[in-house]
Protein backbone atom coordinates (compact mmCIF):
# COMPACT_ATOMS: atom_id res chain seq x y z
CA UNK A 1 0.00 0.00 0.00
CA UNK A 2 2.58 2.64 0.75
CA UNK A 3 4.89 1.57 -2.48
CA UNK A 4 1.87 2.36 -4.26
CA UNK A 5 0.96 5.82 -2.63
CA UNK A 6 4.45 6.85 -3.09
CA UNK A 7 4.59 6.08 -6.90
CA UNK A 8 2.50 8.95 -7.74
CA UNK A 9 4.61 11.95 -9.20
CA UNK A 10 3.65 15.53 -8.40
CA UNK A 11 1.87 16.29 -11.52
CA UNK A 12 -0.65 13.50 -10.00
CA UNK A 13 -1.64 16.26 -7.88
CA UNK A 14 -1.76 19.02 -10.04
CA UNK A 15 -5.39 17.64 -11.74
CA UNK A 16 -8.25 20.56 -10.87
CA UNK A 17 -5.35 22.82 -9.04
CA UNK A 18 -5.61 26.42 -11.15
CA UNK A 19 -2.74 27.85 -12.73
CA UNK A 20 -0.69 30.39 -11.65
CA UNK A 21 1.86 33.27 -12.88
CA UNK A 22 4.79 34.09 -12.54
CA UNK A 23 5.97 37.44 -12.36
CA UNK A 24 9.38 38.99 -13.84
CA UNK A 25 11.60 40.62 -11.17
CA UNK A 26 11.51 43.61 -13.03
CA UNK A 27 7.05 43.96 -11.94
CA UNK A 28 6.95 47.42 -9.81
CA UNK A 29 5.50 46.69 -6.69
CA UNK A 30 2.16 48.41 -7.16
CA UNK A 31 1.72 45.77 -10.25
CA UNK A 32 2.32 42.82 -8.09
CA UNK A 33 -0.14 43.66 -5.65
CA UNK A 34 -2.53 44.60 -8.42
CA UNK A 35 -1.87 40.77 -9.89
CA UNK A 36 -2.70 39.50 -6.12
CA UNK A 37 -6.18 41.76 -6.05
CA UNK A 38 -7.27 40.59 -8.79
CA UNK A 39 -6.23 36.80 -8.36
CA UNK A 40 -7.99 34.27 -5.72
CA UNK A 41 -4.69 33.15 -4.58
CA UNK A 42 -3.02 34.83 -0.97
CA UNK A 43 0.21 34.87 -3.30
CA UNK A 44 1.98 36.14 -6.53
CA UNK A 45 5.28 34.20 -7.53
CA UNK A 46 8.15 36.35 -8.91
CA UNK A 47 11.36 34.62 -10.57
CA UNK A 48 14.41 34.02 -8.27
CA UNK A 49 17.70 35.48 -9.53
CA UNK A 50 19.81 32.85 -10.92
CA UNK A 51 22.99 34.34 -10.25
CA UNK A 52 21.75 34.13 -6.32
CA UNK A 53 20.05 31.17 -6.07
CA UNK A 54 22.34 27.74 -6.72
CA UNK A 55 19.28 25.85 -7.73
CA UNK A 56 15.76 26.55 -10.35
CA UNK A 57 13.16 28.47 -8.01
CA UNK A 58 11.25 31.34 -7.72
CA UNK A 59 10.44 33.26 -4.77
CA UNK A 60 6.53 34.01 -3.58
CA UNK A 61 5.11 37.77 -2.25
CA UNK A 62 2.31 38.10 0.03
CA UNK A 63 0.10 40.79 0.43
CA UNK A 64 1.80 40.75 4.59
CA UNK A 65 5.13 41.05 3.13
CA UNK A 66 4.19 44.03 0.96
CA UNK A 67 2.84 45.64 3.99
CA UNK A 68 5.94 45.18 5.76
CA UNK A 69 7.74 46.77 2.99
CA UNK A 70 5.51 49.52 2.93
CA UNK A 71 5.12 50.52 6.60
CA UNK A 72 9.30 50.51 5.92
CA UNK A 73 9.12 53.82 3.82
CA UNK A 74 6.65 55.53 5.07
CA UNK A 75 7.82 59.13 4.24
CA UNK A 76 7.42 58.10 0.44
CA UNK A 77 4.75 54.78 0.51
CA UNK A 78 4.34 55.90 -3.27
CA UNK A 79 7.20 55.47 -4.67
CA UNK A 80 8.06 52.50 -2.70
CA UNK A 81 5.36 50.64 -4.19
CA UNK A 82 6.57 52.49 -7.89
CA UNK A 83 9.87 49.88 -7.19
CA UNK A 84 10.69 46.91 -8.47
CA UNK A 85 9.51 43.90 -6.34
CA UNK A 86 12.86 42.62 -6.53
CA UNK A 87 13.82 44.45 -3.51
CA UNK A 88 11.35 42.36 -1.53
CA UNK A 89 12.15 39.18 -3.04
CA UNK A 90 15.83 40.31 -2.07
CA UNK A 91 14.99 40.38 1.89
CA UNK A 92 12.44 37.49 2.62
CA UNK A 93 13.44 34.84 4.48
CA UNK A 94 14.19 30.67 2.81
CA UNK A 95 10.44 30.29 3.61
CA UNK A 96 9.58 31.86 -0.01
CA UNK A 97 11.86 30.51 -1.86
CA UNK A 98 9.80 27.96 -4.02
CA UNK A 99 11.52 25.20 -5.87
CA UNK A 100 10.68 24.21 -9.44
CA UNK A 101 10.30 20.39 -9.81
CA UNK A 102 9.70 18.39 -13.01
CA UNK A 103 6.19 16.57 -13.36
CA UNK A 104 7.39 13.73 -13.68
CA UNK A 105 9.02 13.88 -10.18
CA UNK A 106 8.46 11.45 -7.37
CA UNK A 107 6.26 12.32 -4.82
CA UNK A 108 9.03 11.22 -2.61
CA UNK A 109 11.70 13.02 -4.16
CA UNK A 110 9.21 16.18 -4.30
CA UNK A 111 8.90 15.22 -0.27
CA UNK A 112 12.75 15.24 -0.01
CA UNK A 113 12.90 18.63 -1.62
CA UNK A 114 10.51 20.21 1.07
CA UNK A 115 12.08 18.71 3.72
CA UNK A 116 15.71 19.74 2.08
CA UNK A 117 15.21 23.37 1.64
CA UNK A 118 12.69 24.08 4.58
CA UNK A 119 10.19 25.05 1.67
CA UNK A 120 6.31 25.29 2.23
CA UNK A 121 5.55 24.74 -1.43
CA UNK A 122 6.58 23.55 -5.12
CA UNK A 123 5.65 25.13 -8.71
CA UNK A 124 5.10 22.56 -11.26
CA UNK A 125 5.17 23.40 -14.82
CA UNK A 126 2.58 22.33 -16.69
CA UNK A 127 3.46 22.39 -20.20
CA UNK A 128 6.04 19.97 -19.83
CA UNK A 129 5.31 16.51 -21.62
CA UNK A 130 4.13 13.30 -19.65
CA UNK A 131 7.34 11.79 -21.25
CA UNK A 132 10.04 13.65 -19.79
CA UNK A 133 12.55 12.30 -17.53
CA UNK A 134 12.15 11.92 -13.39
CA UNK A 135 14.80 14.84 -12.71
CA UNK A 136 13.80 17.76 -11.05
CA UNK A 137 17.32 19.88 -10.90
CA UNK A 138 18.25 21.04 -14.04
CA UNK A 139 14.41 21.40 -15.84
CA UNK A 140 14.29 25.16 -16.79
CA UNK A 141 11.05 25.66 -18.20
CA UNK A 142 10.35 28.72 -20.71
CA UNK A 143 9.58 31.97 -19.41
CA UNK A 144 6.15 31.61 -20.84
CA UNK A 145 5.24 28.57 -19.27
CA UNK A 146 2.54 28.48 -16.75
CA UNK A 147 2.94 26.89 -13.49
CA UNK A 148 0.57 24.99 -10.70
CA UNK A 149 1.45 24.80 -6.71
CA UNK A 150 1.39 22.27 -4.72
CA UNK A 151 1.67 23.08 -0.77
CA UNK A 152 2.60 20.85 1.85
CA UNK A 153 -1.42 20.86 2.83
CA UNK A 154 -1.93 19.28 -0.37
CA UNK A 155 0.55 16.32 -0.04
CA UNK A 156 -0.61 15.52 3.24
CA UNK A 157 -3.85 15.37 2.42
CA UNK A 158 -2.97 13.07 -0.33
CA UNK A 159 -1.09 10.95 1.84
CA UNK A 160 -3.96 11.36 4.23
CA UNK A 161 -6.40 9.80 2.07
CA UNK A 162 -4.90 6.05 2.06
CA UNK A 163 -2.57 6.42 5.20
CA UNK A 164 -5.13 5.34 7.84
CA UNK A 165 -5.46 2.13 6.24
CA UNK A 166 -1.93 1.56 7.75
CA UNK A 167 -1.05 3.93 9.80
CA UNK A 168 -2.89 5.35 12.97
CA UNK A 169 -1.41 9.13 12.38
CA UNK A 170 -4.92 9.75 11.59
CA UNK A 171 -6.53 8.85 15.05
CA UNK A 172 -3.75 10.27 17.13
CA UNK A 173 -4.57 13.89 19.13
CA UNK A 174 -2.52 17.13 17.49
CA UNK A 175 -0.92 17.74 21.03
CA UNK A 176 0.09 13.75 20.37
CA UNK A 177 1.92 14.67 17.25
CA UNK A 178 4.22 17.31 18.29
CA UNK A 179 1.75 20.21 16.92
CA UNK A 180 1.48 22.86 18.60
CA UNK A 181 3.82 25.40 19.02
CA UNK A 182 4.37 27.21 22.37
CA UNK A 183 6.74 30.54 20.76
CA UNK A 184 4.57 32.60 20.09
CA UNK A 185 5.21 36.60 19.06
CA UNK A 186 3.44 38.79 21.11
CA UNK A 187 2.90 42.39 21.28
CA UNK A 188 0.80 44.78 24.09
CA UNK A 189 -2.52 45.86 23.29
CA UNK A 190 -1.74 49.14 23.70
CA UNK A 191 1.80 49.52 22.18
CA UNK A 192 2.07 51.05 18.56
CA UNK A 193 1.16 48.79 15.80
CA UNK A 194 4.37 49.24 14.01
CA UNK A 195 5.82 47.42 16.95
CA UNK A 196 4.00 44.30 15.66
CA UNK A 197 5.76 45.12 11.61
CA UNK A 198 9.20 42.67 12.95
CA UNK A 199 7.07 40.07 14.39
CA UNK A 200 4.46 40.21 11.67
CA UNK A 201 7.67 39.73 9.12
CA UNK A 202 9.11 36.93 11.71
CA UNK A 203 5.45 34.90 11.62
CA UNK A 204 5.06 34.51 8.24
CA UNK A 205 8.29 32.41 7.96
CA UNK A 206 7.19 30.34 10.70
CA UNK A 207 3.24 30.46 8.86
CA UNK A 208 1.96 31.71 13.07
CA UNK A 209 0.12 35.03 13.92
CA UNK A 210 1.52 37.81 15.78
CA UNK A 211 -0.71 37.80 19.42
CA UNK A 212 -2.14 40.83 21.04
CA UNK A 213 -2.19 40.86 24.88
CA UNK A 214 -3.43 42.44 27.64
CA UNK A 215 -1.44 43.16 31.05
CA UNK A 216 -1.81 40.18 32.33
CA UNK A 217 -0.99 38.13 29.12
CA UNK A 218 -4.34 37.50 28.58
CA UNK A 219 -5.12 37.05 24.99
CA UNK A 220 -7.01 39.69 23.44
CA UNK A 221 -6.41 38.45 19.50
CA UNK A 222 -4.08 38.20 16.95
CA UNK A 223 -2.86 39.90 13.85
CA UNK A 224 -2.99 37.28 10.86
CA UNK A 225 -1.11 37.43 7.76
CA UNK A 226 -3.45 35.31 6.60
CA UNK A 227 -6.30 37.88 7.40
CA UNK A 228 -4.20 40.52 5.73
CA UNK A 229 -4.22 39.04 2.47
CA UNK A 230 -7.81 40.43 1.77
CA UNK A 231 -6.89 43.47 2.90
CA UNK A 232 -5.50 46.70 0.51
CA UNK A 233 -1.89 47.53 1.79
CA UNK A 234 -2.46 51.53 1.31
CA UNK A 235 -5.15 51.96 3.89
CA UNK A 236 -3.94 48.74 6.03
CA UNK A 237 -0.08 50.50 6.37
CA UNK A 238 -1.75 54.09 7.16
CA UNK A 239 -3.75 51.98 10.05
CA UNK A 240 -0.57 50.24 11.13
CA UNK A 241 1.33 53.87 10.96
CA UNK A 242 -1.21 55.85 12.79
CA UNK A 243 -3.00 53.21 15.62
CA UNK A 244 -1.85 50.83 18.30
CA UNK A 245 -1.94 46.95 17.98
CA UNK A 246 -5.83 47.22 19.53
CA UNK A 247 -7.42 49.64 17.16
CA UNK A 248 -5.27 48.13 14.29
CA UNK A 249 -7.50 44.64 15.40
CA UNK A 250 -10.59 47.18 15.70
CA UNK A 251 -9.61 48.00 11.75
CA UNK A 252 -9.26 44.86 10.68
CA UNK A 253 -12.43 43.69 11.75
CA UNK A 254 -14.88 46.51 10.45
CA UNK A 255 -11.95 46.71 7.48
CA UNK A 256 -14.98 46.12 4.70
CA UNK A 257 -16.76 49.27 6.22
CA UNK A 258 -14.44 51.30 8.96
CA UNK A 259 -16.45 53.23 11.73
CA UNK A 260 -16.12 57.04 10.32
CA UNK A 261 -14.71 58.02 13.77
CA UNK A 262 -11.53 55.34 13.05
CA UNK A 263 -10.88 57.02 9.30
CA UNK A 264 -11.25 60.21 10.80
CA UNK A 265 -8.63 59.15 13.81
CA UNK A 266 -6.17 57.62 11.33
CA UNK A 267 -6.03 61.03 9.43
CA UNK A 268 -5.68 63.44 12.34
CA UNK A 269 -2.64 61.25 13.30
CA UNK A 270 -0.71 60.49 9.98
CA UNK A 271 -1.23 64.53 10.03
CA UNK A 272 0.52 65.13 13.52
CA UNK A 273 3.26 62.52 12.99
CA UNK A 274 4.00 64.38 9.60
CA UNK A 275 2.91 61.68 7.36
CA UNK A 276 0.95 63.32 4.93
CA UNK A 277 2.34 60.91 1.51
CA UNK A 278 0.78 58.04 3.61
CA UNK A 279 -2.21 60.10 4.46
CA UNK A 280 -3.12 61.07 0.65
CA UNK A 281 -2.29 57.05 -0.30
CA UNK A 282 -5.04 55.99 2.04
CA UNK A 283 -7.50 58.74 0.90
CA UNK A 284 -6.72 58.10 -2.91
CA UNK A 285 -7.51 54.37 -1.87
CA UNK A 286 -10.70 54.98 -0.41
CA UNK A 287 -11.79 57.24 -3.61
CA UNK A 288 -10.75 54.32 -5.83
CA UNK A 289 -13.01 52.34 -3.75
CA UNK A 290 -15.85 55.01 -3.82
CA UNK A 291 -15.62 55.36 -7.34
CA UNK A 292 -15.72 51.81 -8.14
CA UNK A 293 -18.92 51.25 -5.63
CA UNK A 294 -20.95 54.38 -7.31
CA UNK A 295 -20.16 52.42 -10.60
CA UNK A 296 -20.92 49.00 -9.76
CA UNK A 297 -23.75 50.63 -7.92
CA UNK A 298 -25.71 52.10 -11.31
CA UNK A 299 -25.29 48.44 -13.05
CA UNK A 300 -26.33 46.27 -10.13
CA UNK A 301 -29.83 45.88 -11.00
CA UNK A 302 -28.43 43.57 -13.80
CA UNK A 303 -27.17 41.07 -11.85
CA UNK A 304 -27.61 38.46 -9.86
CA UNK A 305 -28.11 38.33 -5.80
CA UNK A 306 -25.12 36.14 -5.62
CA UNK A 307 -23.28 38.49 -7.78
CA UNK A 308 -23.73 41.51 -5.50
CA UNK A 309 -23.36 39.50 -2.37
CA UNK A 310 -20.09 38.36 -2.80
CA UNK A 311 -19.08 42.01 -3.17
CA UNK A 312 -17.70 43.33 0.41
CA UNK A 313 -16.64 47.11 -0.18
CA UNK A 314 -14.40 48.99 1.67
CA UNK A 315 -15.46 52.22 2.75
CA UNK A 316 -18.28 53.96 4.35
CA UNK A 317 -18.09 57.98 4.06
CA UNK A 318 -21.59 58.58 4.94
CA UNK A 319 -21.35 58.42 8.78
CA UNK A 320 -24.18 55.85 9.28
CA UNK A 321 -24.02 52.53 11.15
CA UNK A 322 -21.03 50.70 9.39
CA UNK A 323 -21.97 48.00 7.77
CA UNK A 324 -20.84 45.02 6.35
CA UNK A 325 -22.08 42.23 3.61
CA UNK A 326 -22.96 39.02 5.02
CA UNK A 327 -23.93 36.15 2.55
CA UNK A 328 -27.57 36.73 1.48
CA UNK A 329 -28.70 38.49 4.30
CA UNK A 330 -27.81 42.07 3.48
CA UNK A 331 -25.80 44.45 5.97
CA UNK A 332 -24.80 43.59 9.71
CA UNK A 333 -23.07 45.55 12.08
CA UNK A 334 -19.63 45.17 11.84
CA UNK A 335 -19.56 44.03 15.53
CA UNK A 336 -21.61 41.17 14.53
CA UNK A 337 -19.11 39.57 12.09
CA UNK A 338 -16.01 40.56 14.12
CA UNK A 339 -16.80 39.22 17.78
CA UNK A 340 -20.40 37.65 17.13
CA UNK A 341 -24.08 39.03 18.23
CA UNK A 342 -23.82 41.71 20.84
CA UNK A 343 -26.45 43.58 20.55
CA UNK A 344 -27.15 47.10 19.95
CA UNK A 345 -24.76 49.53 21.68
CA UNK A 346 -22.50 46.33 22.83
CA UNK A 347 -19.00 45.67 21.26
CA UNK A 348 -16.67 42.56 20.97
CA UNK A 349 -14.44 42.15 23.72
CA UNK A 350 -11.01 43.87 23.44
CA UNK A 351 -12.45 46.08 20.52
CA UNK A 352 -12.89 49.57 19.56
CA UNK A 353 -10.00 50.80 22.01
CA UNK A 354 -9.47 53.89 20.20
CA UNK A 355 -8.10 56.80 22.64
CA UNK A 356 -6.63 54.91 25.51
CA UNK A 357 -3.49 54.74 24.56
Amino acid sequence: MASNILSHVVSDLCIGKPAVRVLPQSTPIAAALATLRAGADPFIFVDADAKKTATVSIVKVSVAEILCYVCGNLGDPAAALSRPVSLITAVVGDHAVTRRVDPQTSLLDAIDVLLANNSHSLVVPLHARAGRKKHHHHHVPSASSTYCVLTQQDIVRHLFGSISHFSPVAALTVASLGLIRRDVHAVHVDDDALDAIPLLQTSIGSGTAVAVVADDSALVGEICPGVLGSCDVEPVSAAFAALSAGDVMTYIDCYFSPPEFLLRSIRARLTDKGLHAMRDLMDAAYTTDAAALSSSASSSDEESPLARSGRARRMSSSGKLPMAVDGGRGGVPCWELAGGRHGPGARAPGRARLGRR
